[in-house]
């Protein structure tokens, strides 16, 4: 079965690239590009994986994640982030975040993440 990932980030150009990259490896995309819309979309259901960047005006991806997982503890969020911002990052992964992808990261990297939850999530199933 395919799996549906949300894209999160406000570069409608680098949401764009990471959506490529994924849909070339068969999987569905939604992309969103501000973190109401990431709240509202995933909550909606249908999305089996985020991928949030951290940093973006108004809601970040940190907040938005947070907000979903008050929701659904399920969900499935990967942050991505050109700039760590240690303390942001801490709080998402203590309250389940899946790590952080740090930009740029290789397309290798993100699919061996994303495949890695796809079995976890699986397993867990």
């Amino acid at each position: 079965m395919t799996k549906t990932i949300l894209v999160l980030d406000d570069n409608v150009e680098v949401a764009q690239g990471v959506a490529d990259i994924l849909e070339m490896c068969g999987y569905t995309v939604v992309q969103v590009h501000d973190g109401q819309s990431a709240v509202t979309t995933y909550l909606a259901g249908g999305i089996d994986i985020g991928l949030f960047d951290i940093r973006m005006p108004g809601m970040n991806g940190v907040e938005a994640f947070l907000t979903i997982k008050r929701e659904m503890p399920s969900a499935a969020v990967i942050l991505m982030s050109g700039y760590a911002d240690e303390d942001l990052v801490a709080k998402a992964i203590e309250n389940g975040a899946l790590g952080l992808l740090s930009k740029p990261f290789e397309p290798e990297d993100m699919l061996n993440r994303i495949e890695d939850i796809t079995r976890q999530l699986a397993e867990a199933a």
